[in-house]
């Protein structure tokens, strides 16, 4: 007899973002928002800055957008849906601006371990075009887009002159067989006998089997057991890895030990989705490992350089969802609470949006991501911050929101709930029909840019 299985996707796009999309703006009369908003509207007529969507470069016009972020040691910049062009390619923009600046050095990518020292060995003058490395490295399809083949290409060139070259490094931890393989293959080059030992402790997780499926099927048809075990001994790999382990001095340690680290946390953080697993406990610290552990890679290189986050919107956030923080926090909100104030947020918002996503129905569970993309067509609803760009004449601008002044008026505007409509790999084709997210404007955004009209992505897979 067949099972009903819920993972955290079915929760999170049912019941879960049932409570962070709660929302809550209904609440408000548009007469009461319209009277909360005039004072920061007439704010923003003197300090929105407008440029092209069409000409990204145009978003760092004049170098306010790296003035807005100056400082920042970790600067997470969203994307207003998984598959819409216009918010990435700014996103590009906004990155190669910050690394001329000589604000960053690194670009955090939400992608596995293996395909950010992919795309990091090939803007390090590897061979190949940006287009093969990109379509070819194990990362997500949905980044295998025009924006980040751009920005990988640009880099390659940046570094051949570089006094300190720029890196790519994914922080992501759903790559649990090809990280314990790289950490084990590296092992193996300084201490064979130890690394076979480890090989059969870990054989649930790199097996010929397993290496061929996706994450989530490899969670799944673990048992509790089995995941319990691997993931002490990946705790044992990682103490023998450790700086002051016996490698400690052999080349390549650290990639090696981070490696072991990621492939752990991608165990620990899916831990309840196993083939004999049970969602229950404190379901919101649970739902919030991935970002927790996404937060921990990012905090740990940015101690050596600081870095641009590349994510979704509901990722680089600086805060929970309005009444949804016990169910998910994201990384964002773990980097606020290390760095403070180095760290930035920019967050994408549009007008309309014509994106690639997998179609998906109303409380399902999210349907895989290897299924073919449709273009969903979203028209504006009220409620959200693109409202408040609409009554400011509309258009391409952006706004520093950390800039706001502090006074009574738009402190109480700031914690003001609002809308946010930010589709991830999967989406509803009728827009009411996706639970939209409800949050305020401080401090979860620090810089908001608006786009008036997204279209589909550029896929190149």
């Amino acid at each position: 007899m067949s099972r009903f299985r819920t993972t955290r996707r079915a929760l999170l796009a049912g019941g879960g973002a049932l409570a962070v999309g709660s929302a809550a703006w209904w609440g408000y009369g548009e007469w009461e928002r319209a009277a909360a908003e005039k004072d920061v509207l007439a704010w923003m007529k003197d300090n929105t800055r407008r440029f092209d969507s069409a000409r990204p470069a145009s978003i760092m016009a004049d170098g306010a957008m790296v003035r807005a972020l100056a400082g920042a040691q970790v600067i997470g910049i969203g994307e207003a849906t998984h598959g819409s062009h216009e918010d990435v390619a700014c996103k590009a923009q906004i990155i190669k601006g910050l690394v001329e600046a000589g604000a960053i050095g690194a670009v955090f990518l939400e992608a596995n371990a293996a395909g950010g020292r992919q795309l990091d060995a090939f803007i390090a003058g590897g061979q190949g075009s940006a287009l093969e490395r990109v379509v070819s490295a194990n990362i997500f399809r949905i980044l295998k887009a025009d924006p980040l083949i751009d920005i990988v290409e640009w880099l390659r060139t940046w570094n051949r002159s570089a006094k300190t070259p720029v890196r790519i490094i994914g922080i992501d931890c759903q790559a649990t067989a090809p990280d314990t393989v790289f950490a084990l293959d590296w092992l193996r080059t300084v201490d064979a006998v130890a690394a076979d030992g480890f090989a059969g402790r870990l054989e649930p997780v790199i097996n010929p089997a397993v290496r061929k499926m996706r994450f989530p099927d490899l969670i799944s048809a673990l048992t509790t057991r089995q995941a319990q075990a691997c993931m002490q001994a990946l705790v044992d790999l990682q103490d023998l890895l450790a700086p002051d382990g016996p490698h400690a001095r052999a080349p390549g340690r650290a990639d090696a030990a981070q490696s072991a680290r990621t492939a752990w946390q991608g165990l620990r953080a899916f831990e309840l989705e196993t083939a004999d697993g049970k969602l229950e406990g404190d379901l919101g610290e649970y739902f919030s490992r991935r970002d927790i552990y996404m937060a921990d890679n990012i905090l740990h290189h940015a101690a050596e350089r600081a870095g641009a986050y590349w994510a979704h919107n509901n990722h680089v956030a600086g805060a929970p969802a309005s009444h949804g923080g016990d169910v998910f926090k994201p990384t964002g909100h773990f980097l606020r609470r290390t760095l403070g104030e180095r760290y930035r947020a920019v967050l994408f918002e549009y007008a309309t949006a014509r994106f690639n996503a997998v179609p998906t129905e109303f409380l399902s569970p999210l349907p895989p991501a290897t299924l073919p993309y449709e273009v969903i067509d979203w028209p504006y609803r009220s409620g959200r911050l693109a409202g408040l760009f609409r009554s400011n004449g509309g258009g391409d601008a952006w706004i520093d929101l950390a800039a706001l002044p502090k006074t009574p008026a738009m402190s109480t505007w700031a914690s003001r709930h609002y809308s946010m409509r930010a589709p991830g790999y999967a989406a509803n084709h009728w827009v009411d029909l996706n639970l939209p997210g409800s949050i305020m404007p401080r401090p979860t955004i620090d810089v908001l840019v608006h786009i008036e009209a997204l279209t589909p992505s550029r896929i190149r897979v």
